[in-house]
């Protein structure tokens, strides 16, 4: 009986092995098909994050082509004169794709512009909004600050709420061309009003704010316009839009320009004028500007005798080419 019983051990113990080694086997397949399945999953899953996010900022590259492919070759100036003596050859030669700041008329500091003895500075930002709007406002509020924007149309979701954050955070909106292509809204007085006219409904689309305040692109003194600026100024009269332009710029329309550089130009001209309005720009490759921002604000609000305040209707304007 004994001898039986061991027969019946001898005979189920290769089972049991075969059986375990079976399913050893079948546990190693499985975790070599389970394994890279999952990994692949999940390498998918990253790759489709990483299409949609390179997806759009091939967007945002195409817009900022589409829309600032036809800039002009524009110089402050007594800004440069200033920085350097006088127009260097390089400015010169630059293309009409190199926006810089326009060559602007004689302005005067007159004590007209003194209105209580106080120097009122006005930052002003172009372009946006921008992937750098919301930094920015977060800098102004940090310190307090108000600030006015001279916006161009950008229809994506992520940019509208941008629109709506400049306004409800107290900081005044203008318009900047809703294109900013220049060939089509310097080729007749027709476009140029045509896109006016589709921005300011835009704006107030997306804030409520009906603006009359305006900014042309390439400022009022640019040399690339087919219609007489006078003509498209006489028309912002009739429509009781208010055009600004500057009287010191930052320097960023040059993207190789430092935090540094960017500072010392504002600074090296805020003392000569009463009424300051000064030119800077909020756009994807302008992040030295949102560097020097701070900077510039803790030493204009160190200055005597000075504030820093949001453009208005009310507001004296700057203009390279003066009403008539």
């Amino acid at each position: 009986m004994q001898a039986e019983n061991g027969a019946q051990n001898n005979d189920r113990q290769p089972s049991e092995r075969v059986a375990r080694l079976r399913k050893m086997i079948i546990g190693t397949i499985s975790g070599a098909i389970i394994i890279p399945l999952c990994v692949s999953v999940a390498l998918a899953v990253t790759c489709d994050r990483l299409s949609a996010s390179l997806k759009n900022a091939k967007a945002d590259l195409e817009w900022y082509h589409e829309h600032y492919q036809e800039r002009t070759l524009v110089v402050d100036q007594e800004s440069t004169m200033i920085l350097d003596g006088s127009l260097n050859a390089q400015e010169e030669e630059q293309t009409e794709n190199d926006e810089q700041s326009p060559v602007t008329e004689d302005t005067d500091d007159d004590d007209s512009d003194a209105i209580d003895d106080i120097r009122r500075v006005y930052l002003t930002f172009d372009d946006g909004p921008s992937i750098y709007t919301g930094e920015i406002l977060d800098i102004l509020k940090e310190y307090n600050v108000k600030a006015t924007f001279f916006v161009v149309g950008r229809e994506q979701d992520k940019y509208l709420e941008m629109y709506e954050r400049i306004t409800d955070e107290g900081h005044s909106i203008g318009m900047h061309s809703y294109s900013h292509k220049y060939g089509e809204i310097y080729s007749s007085l027709d476009n140029f009003q045509t896109d006016l006219h589709k921005l300011q409904t835009f704006i107030y689309e997306n804030t409520g704010v009906w603006t009359n305040l305006y900014r042309f692109p390439g400022g009022s003194s640019n040399k690339v316009s087919d219609v007489d600026m006078a003509v498209l100024i006489d028309y912002l009269n009739k429509s009781n839009i208010t055009y600004f332009d500057w009287n010191v710029s930052c320097g960023d329309a040059d993207s190789g320009k430092t935090k540094d550089e960017i500072v010392n130009n504002v600074m090296s001209s805020v003392d000569k004028y009463s009424n300051v309005v000064i030119l800077m720009h909020d756009a994807a490759d302008k992040h030295t500007t949102v560097e020097a921002l701070p900077e510039i604000i803790e030493q204009i609000q160190q200055m005597d005798a000075t504030v820093i305040v949001p453009i208005t209707e009310d507001t004296l304007p700057v203009q390279h080419i003066k009403n008539k």
